[in-house]
């Protein structure tokens, strides 16, 4: 049996093996970095969150509350004296079983957004598996030509840039790259028709003998993720907890917080109601927002999940791994109409760019 390899190939190979030795020797140790401790960095990492307060997201939502509240509170105290039937809220007071109810409230809501946004966060980690798989996959065959491979690199970009849209109910800026302009029925389910004209481009490669049949099956199992991944995120942000029970939880923190101030006054005088009353409604609005802002997971609240960054991860990603050009102009957001009874539902969100005007003007002459 002849020999695989021949004496050049020999040759490379030890030098190889040579080289890469002595770039070991060579290497300094990369050490950990050592991990702060002291009395100093524990007083920092504690005062932190309460130094930079102002820049937690739910924060700029939650003072205008806790203020409105201080103020209700200083009322509440100038005028319980003078009323007979506020003594009643002393033995009312007394009674913690509502209290505990609330708790045990918002510990379920609170527990019920936070697994809505941990499994938006395991899907979207999926995508960029399953991205990097069939383009790793595809960047092996040398059957297809390099163009194709560009190609279908972009559309696994596009495909998340799409996702991305869709789950905010929003419309490319501009055409995606390797789709190309959309009519006004694609844009209704954008990666919907990503996902189709990647399987064309599949089927294509398969019909042109440039895949066999068990790559196929490998490269299809990947393609079929794209569309499982885009119906489990659909399903996450179409079936929000159910109103009535939102609406029923701020009832309860309502009906909490107004009645506080009127059993408080008769136990502690007003320099210790306020701050009382204060970091009551700090706490208990400020949970119930955070659950509103992380049982959507999609959308552009601090607290929602990065799309952007992970759209721009699967961009570099894929572009080092076909080879798609860096300076390809992927979309930003635009937003659209979205309703829901017990949120505010303005026709453009002030994080978006641009607006409905915007919107018009990106479409394109077919769109329009």
């Amino acid at each position: 049996m002849p020999d695989m390899f021949d004496g050049d190939m020999t040759e490379q190979h030890s030098t190889d093996i040579e080289s890469l030795e002595m770039a070991f020797r060579n290497a300094t140790i990369a050490l950990p970095p050592e991990k702060k401790t002291g009395l100093a960095y524990t007083l920092s990492m504690w005062s932190r969150p309460f130094v930079m307060a102002h820049r937690i997201p739910v924060f700029k939502r939650v003072w205008l509350y806790v203020a409105l509240m201080a103020l209700y509170a200083f009322a509440v105290d100038c005028i319980a004296d003078r009323m007979i039937t506020t003594h009643l809220f002393k033995e009312f007071g007394s009674v913690s079983s509502i209290g505990i109810i609330l708790g045990l409230l918002l510990v379920f809501r609170t527990n019920s957004a936070y697994e809505r946004w941990w499994e938006g966060r395991k899907l979207w980690g999926q995508l960029v598996n399953d991205s990097r798989n069939i383009c790793l996959k595809i960047r092996a065959l040398d059957t297809i030509r390099p163009s194709e491979k560009v190609r279908f690199g972009e559309l696994i970009i596009s495909f998340s840039y799409a996702l991305k849209h869709h789950l905010r109910d929003t419309v490319p800026s501009r055409p995606l790259p390797g789709v190309g302009p959309l009519s006004d029925s694609e844009v209704r389910n954008i990666p919907l028709h990503v996902a189709g004209k990647i399987y064309d481009v599949l089927f294509q490669w398969r019909r042109d003998g440039h895949v066999d049949s068990f790559m196929s099956m490998q490269l299809d199992g990947h393609a079929l993720q794209l569309m499982n991944i885009a119906g489990s995120c659909e399903r996450i942000k179409n079936s929000p907890i159910a109103i009535s029970y939102r609406a029923f939880m701020r009832q309860g923190i309502a009906l909490n917080l107004l009645a506080m101030p009127w059993y408080l006054s008769q136990e502690f005088s007003i320099l210790w109601l306020m701050p009382l009353v204060m970091i009551s409604t700090y706490f208990l609005i400020g949970i119930e927002l955070i659950a509103e802002d992380i049982e959507d997971p999609f959308g552009y609240d601090g607290d929602d999940l990065p799309l952007d960054n992970i759209c721009a991860g699967i961009k570099d990603t894929i572009s080092q791994i076909l080879k798609v050009r860096d300076d390809r102009k992927f979309t930003r957001s635009m937003e659209m109409p979205r309703f829901d009874l017990l949120k505010e539902n303005p026709l453009v969100n002030p994080r978006a760019s641009g607006n409905m005007k915007a919107m018009d003007a990106a479409k394109s002459p077919e769109q329009k």
